[in-house]
């Protein structure tokens, strides 16, 4: 069972949906699962199979769909905060990567956990990964020449001040920032982007059985992250409590 959260007590839109988000995913991982040990070996057997995994893969892929959908809005009004999101822990956060996962990552995710692919299945997703790999690289120079500026913050920093200002206690009117938040912008964007094709493609290479191992594990990843932050956070307070 996922811990506790504390919730942050002046959740912004985007945190509320993130909330009920997460409860939902955690519906889907228990349906993924139940889907797994179902088959057994995760094979489908028949159309019936087909059919019924087929409509499971689909809520899945939508429910993804559907927080790409509000973070868009997050990156058009205040795409800093998703360089140290106040919805995410703290070991979360250092996970990220251009406010996000990193796109390779599913691709690490496959080779983990996802059998018997065909030498097709490898020769596309080898493709796909190399021209994903190029996206990277070319999204970290860009956010490197940025960083890279004289009078440039770092992007984490005015994450922390957007959040200073959220409570009161600062002032981002700064030229500097906003150059580096139209900047922010255009690298989330960008990155969302190659994050969304990596995924949608390596679905379309893969079949009704191996996707259902692809998202299982992708969903369970995401679950364990989340409650590993959640235990620090935890035990962190109770740390401090202690003094």
């Amino acid at each position: 069972m996922p811990l506790p959260n504390i919730p942050n007590p002046n959740p912004g839109p985007f945190e509320r949906f993130y909330r009920r988000w997460l409860i939902q995913l955690e519906d889907l991982r228990q349906l993924l699962l139940q889907e797994y040990r179902r088959l057994g070996d995760g094979k489908v057997r028949g159309e019936e199979d087909e059919a019924r995994l087929s409509e499971l893969i689909s809520r899945v892929s939508a429910h993804y769909a559907e927080y790409f959908r509000a973070k868009r809005e997050v990156v058009q009004e205040d795409v800093l905060i998703l360089f140290g999101p106040p919805w995410l822990t703290p070991f979360e956060r250092n996970l990220l990567w251009i406010g996000g996962f990193k796109p390779r990552f599913s691709f690490r995710v496959v080779a983990n956990y996802v059998t018997n692919l065909t030498e097709e299945q490898k020769r596309r997703l080898a493709q796909v990964m190399a021209r994903t790999a190029v996206d990277e690289a070319t999204l970290l120079a860009e956010l490197s020449r940025i960083q890279a500026r004289p009078t440039a913050l770092s992007l984490v920093e005015l994450a922390t001040r957007t959040r200073e200002q959220m409570n009161g206690e600062g002032n981002i009117t700064d030229e500097r920032i906003q150059v580096l938040k139209a900047a922010a912008k255009m690298l989330v964007q960008c990155a969302d982007y190659v994050r969304c094709r990596t995924f949608v493609k390596i679905m379309e290479i893969l079949n009704n059985s191996q996707n259902l191992k692809f998202l299982l594990a992708l969903v369970q990843l995401q679950h364990r992250l989340r409650n590993w932050g959640l235990h620090r956070e935890a035990n962190d307070g109770a740390d401090n409590g202690g003094h």
